[in-house]
């Protein structure tokens, strides 16, 4: 494991390095005081009645509240609240009785919030075949479906990193080379608590042709990612930043809503538009379902490098779920196809 030397020695973390120590035990001393009345203040308010405080926008600002699941029971199905974007004030249209989505006023509305609304009482998609024909030219074969998983730690492990930095250690890549052709498929998978950055680049060069299209569900991501391994291998440069150049990007035609349907609620999250256009597609019943648990995952497999069995059940439900996004991007491909066409 290649550690960041700008933080240990010999293998040892150094914490003065990383962490300013200072004697706080004065202020400590002066605030028990303090404390013992803070403490009996809020025994007096737990011993009192429930505070009748309407829900609002203090609910989640600046945190989450954690009893939003008791204050919010009452809040219905498709409620004003799944109103995405900005515009009308749902709180002020819940407090006035308007607790629906396809009860809010259509005159109250305009644009992308208008259009949800619309759909969500019509229960019908929007569909702009000309401007689905458009995205499909921008394409060509072979085509490239890339998906990367990635984790992040507070403090860099590696050379040249920042802190909370993404690092690839996985990718799935689906490739078609001609357009309704066979779908083939790899993937990569680094060794965990091994600086995995040098080895992917490689295989990520070796796996995709110079000059091939790809296709990437918000695209900045990966692309992001490849310009950063660009600039860590000097060598390699010029082939990864054509990949990034050669990207689309196959969210532009959900996210400019030429193909919506109500079931996505305003969101055009990949989560959110795969099981409204692809029946029985979904994240929901896998062992990892999003990238959070991904990275969480990754590092339990850290952690378990010595148990061999679990090492194998996490990372057989992480190839599962990185293949699931590139296949869902191949799905969904086939249905702006099929729309297209209307």
């Amino acid at each position: 494991m290649h550690l960041n030397t700008s933080y240990y020695r010999n293998g040892t973390l150094e914490f003065d390095k990383l962490f300013t120590r200072q004697n706080v035990t004065e202020e400590v001393l002066e605030r028990q005081a303090d404390s013992k009345n803070e403490i009996a203040r809020q025994k007096l308010m737990l011993s009192g009645k429930m505070p009748d405080i309407a829900i609002g926008p203090w609910c989640s600002d600046p945190y989450e509240c954690d009893f939003m699941c008791h204050c919010w029971k009452d809040v219905p199905e498709d409620s004003v609240f799944d109103l995405a974007g900005k515009g009308v004030d749902t709180f002020k249209l819940y407090n006035q009785g308007v607790e629906k989505l396809k009860d809010i006023p259509l005159d109250l509305l305009k644009g992308n919030q208008l259009q949800q609304v619309e759909t969500a009482r019509s229960k019908k998609n929007v569909v702009n075949p000309k401007q689905l024909r458009e995205f499909l030219d921008t394409l060509r074969y072979p085509l490239y479906f890339l998906d990367f998983e990635t984790f992040m730690d507070a403090i860099p492990p590696y050379d040249g990193m920042k802190p909370f930095q993404h690092v690839p250690f996985q990718y799935s890549l689906h490739w078609q080379k001609k357009a309704g052709g066979t779908l083939y498929h790899t993937e990569y998978f680094a060794k965990p608590g091994v600086d995995p950055r040098k080895e992917i680049a490689e295989r990520l060069l070796k796996d995709i042709p110079e000059g091939a299209c790809v296709l990437a569900y918000w695209k900045s991501f990966e692309a992001g990612r490849i310009k950063e391994l660009a600039e860590l291998f000097p060598n390699k440069r010029k082939r990864l930043l054509s990949i990034v150049d050669n990207m689309v990007d196959l969210i532009d035609p959900f996210k400019a809503r030429d193909l919506y349907s109500w079931k996505q609620k305003g969101s055009h999250s990949i989560k959110a538009v795969l099981p409204a256009f692809v029946k029985g597609m979904t994240y929901e019943d896998m062992e990892i379902g999003d990238g959070s648990a991904a990275m969480e995952a990754y590092h339990q497999m850290c952690d378990c490098a010595d148990k061999p069995k679990e090492l194998a059940k996490v990372r057989k439900n992480m190839l599962e779920y990185c293949k699931q996004d590139t296949l869902a991007m191949v799905r969904l491909l086939e249905v702006i196809e099929k729309m297209s066409a209307k």
